[in-house]
């Protein structure tokens, strides 16, 4: 999203003691920063269409906001804007509007506004995967030097563990069992802990990481107790990530976007070939099997 300048001074000063009421409410860093921007651009669809006062916000007002949001061409790549992105517009708008609601006397709860903002799906879109000589492209990308040696530490956990992004974050000291050869996974999406076999090529990506890269990079004093973290020695987070997979694409001559996921969906579907259904699902942790069926889907897709 470009950046977008407010005119109206009732706007600003409201936007920021908003932003303030996150801080106070010990919203998450990603939360205060997310959240204002997003209710920032709702104010500018605001001024934009002539509307300079709260009490023009309606419920026609916001169904055409987020018509709006829905068709805006993003910046970044083809198509729309996501569902999840989406409702994440729609927590922050409600959270505002009940937010001004309060301030001018009338307090009321949460998703009590009476403001409704129903966001139907969009139609789902096939999902992309890497091929193996794909993933080994990718691989091999990485060089021999620390920061290489991370990164494909990285791709062992991604590909070769089917982490998601989140558990790869949060991924302690501890959750590795390098005698056992094994992964523990304890903050799961689906709060379903699980223990994942690591293959030989994984544990030797991960032992190399962790034997003559990871002590480096921490401080003699540091109790950073993350499994991955950064050349400055602090824990790894999303936009470190985000900064990996985006030179991961620079550098392959795959035209596929390179992101965490498309690894997992790779991996699912590499294993549904030889695993049945259940196996795959207890690898990935997924609860309910109809979470795994897109395998089954992209098996036959891209194998016929």
């Amino acid at each position: 999203m470009k950046k977008l300048n407010l005119e109206n001074e009732v706007f600003k000063n409201t936007l920021e003691k908003f932003s303030i009421r996150l801080q106070t409410q010990r919203a998450s860093t990603d939360q205060q920063y997310i959240k204002p921007n997003m209710v920032k651009e709702f104010l500018y669809y605001m001024e934009q269409n002539g509307k300079t006062k709260f009490n023009q916000i309606n419920q026609k007002l916001v169904n055409k906001y987020f018509e709006y949001l829905r068709n805006r061409p993003l910046e970044t790549k083809a198509g729309g804007m996501s569902d999840g992105y989406l409702m994440k517009h729609r927590e922050a708008v409600l959270r505002f509007i009940e937010f001004v609601l309060g301030l001018i006397g009338l307090p009321v709860g949460k998703g009590e506004s009476g403001i409704r903002i129903r966001l139907v799906k969009s139609k789902p879109t096939s999902k992309v995967i890497l091929l193996e000589d794909e993933v080994k492209e990718v691989f091999n990308v990485c060089d021999d030097t620390m920061l290489g040696i991370r990164d494909k530490a990285i791709l062992s956990l991604l590909y070769g563990c089917g982490l998601r992004r989140k558990e790869l974050l949060t991924l302690e000291m501890n959750d590795i069992d390098l005698n056992k050869g094994r992964i523990h996974i304890a903050d799961s999406k689906t709060k379903y802990a699980r223990d994942i076999p690591m293959t030989g090529n994984v544990q030797k990506h991960i032992e190399d990481y962790l034997f003559n890269v990871r002590n480096r990079m921490l401080d003699s004093n540091s109790t950073v107790t993350n499994f991955l973290i950064t050349e400055r020695g602090t824990a790894m987070c999303n936009g470190n990530l985000a900064k990996i997979m985006e030179k991961l694409n620079e550098r392959s001559s795959i035209s596929k976007k390179i992101t965490c996921h498309l690894f997992r969906h790779s991996i699912g579907t590499h294993l549904h070939r030889f695993l049945t259904l259940q196996d795959v699902a207890q690898f990935l942790g997924h609860r309910n099997l109809d979470s795994t069926m897109i395998y089954t889907h992209l098996k036959h897709e891209y194998y016929g």
